[in-house]
């Protein structure tokens, strides 16, 4: 990693039940940027009421998706220029390959088609029915928007 961020959870009380959230541990994760690779350090809280209907469950640091997907281990500026290079560009996937190498970004074939296909995904969230996210959204107290 060329250098690390430390991200902490904005909201240092349970979303549920209102009650303190204690600092359990420290996750790491290593994202791919346009500008290097960054080692999150990823500070995790859990609610400390025992009679909580989130007691125990990890609550991550709010930012994290602000860098990538989950499970992703590219960044979403990453799969931001690869889409822009596809529809914008018209360039093809071992022409991305060889804009991203030669931008310093380790890559295979592979793993820039994989990258389309998460920015088709993302793409087709945004264009979906806004009624029906509407809906979803209704359903819980807090979003979190990635």
């Amino acid at each position: 990693a060329t250098r690390e961020e430390v991200l902490e959870c904005i909201q240092p009380t349970c979303p549920s039940c209102g009650g303190w959230m204690w600092n359990k541990y420290d996750n790491f994760r290593r994202v791919r940027t346009l500008n290097g690779v960054v080692q999150l350090r990823l500070k995790i809280r859990r609610c400390a009421t025992p009679e909580c209907e989130r007691f125990c469950l990890a609550y991550r640091p709010e930012a994290e998706g602000k860098w990538a997907m989950p499970q992703q281990e590219f960044g979403l500026d990453v799969m931001a220029f690869v889409g822009g290079l596809r529809y914008q560009e018209h360039r093809s996937v071992p022409q991305i390959h060889q804009v991203l190498q030669t931008k310093g970004v380790r890559v295979s074939e592979r793993t820039v088609s994989n990258l389309l296909a998460r920015y088709d995904e993302l793409v087709a969230v945004q264009m979906s029915d806004s009624e029906r996210i509407g809906k979803i959204v209704a359903q819980h107290s807090q979003v979190i928007l990635t």
